[in-house]
């Protein structure tokens, strides 16, 4: 009797533990293998701006959009001219569309760095070295970038204050241009995003590694 109330008080004991019934000295079993980083494990500052989050989405949103509606736009206007009634404006949104959908995603192929790169010099330079390109890659994409954006937002506000229009819509031609500027702010970010907020494809690109996810 006295051992089966030992071992109730034993089977107690573990539940309390949390049915911990390993030997002392040893450590509890892995909670399962380390979880490999990737473009999801990252962000800057805040989920606003994680590679797959909501700021993110809508710039993949925008160019989904830009790419399908060109495809419509293309494919109603050779319908139209094989009817022989021609559509004016389909040539023009169809021109809207194409920048909207280039200039978005040029900023979001930076998320993962997945420009086109001269890399293989890279690969052979000392650690040193490899380390430093990143750095003159980071700082030369941001000062392009910032001419960018102040060129484009000078050309923005000239087309505003000119009332500058689309021939067949009639729309601002500002509206047109407003895409550059964005897309510049957004590769910044998403440029610093990349590689200071991601050990694992910072370490690729100092290696001069395809980075492409």
């Amino acid at each position: 009797m006295f051992d089966d109330g030992h071992r109730r008080d034993k089977q107690v004991t573990g539940q309390r533990d949390g049915g911990n019934n390993s030997p002392s000295g040893t450590s509890p079993p892995d909670s399962g293998p380390p979880i490999e980083e990737t473009g999801e494990h990252y962000a800057l500052g805040s989920a606003r701006l994680q590679p797959h989050g909501p700021l993110w989405k809508v710039v993949d949103a925008l160019v989904l959009v830009g790419v399908g509606g060109m495809v419509l736009t293309v494919a109603l206007q050779v319908v139209s001219r094989g009817l022989g009634a021609s559509i004016p404006w389909t040539e023009e949104v169809t021109r809207i569309l194409f920048i909207y959908a280039t200039f978005m995603g040029l900023a979001a192929g930076f998320r993962h760095a997945e420009h086109a790169r001269i890399a293989f010099v890279i690969g052979k330079l000392p650690r040193v070295g490899q380390r430093l390109t990143v750095h003159l890659y980071v700082a030369a994409t941001v000062a392009f970038f910032l001419i960018v954006g102040v060129k484009g937002w000078e050309l923005v506000v000239q087309q505003f204050n000119s009332q500058e229009r689309t021939p067949a819509l009639g729309l601002g031609m500002y509206l047109v241009t407003l895409p550059i500027v964005g897309s510049a702010v957004l590769a910044i970010v998403a440029v610093i995003q990349s590689v200071y907020r991601s050990p694992k494809l910072r370490e690729r690109l100092e290696r001069g590694e395809m980075t492409t996810v």
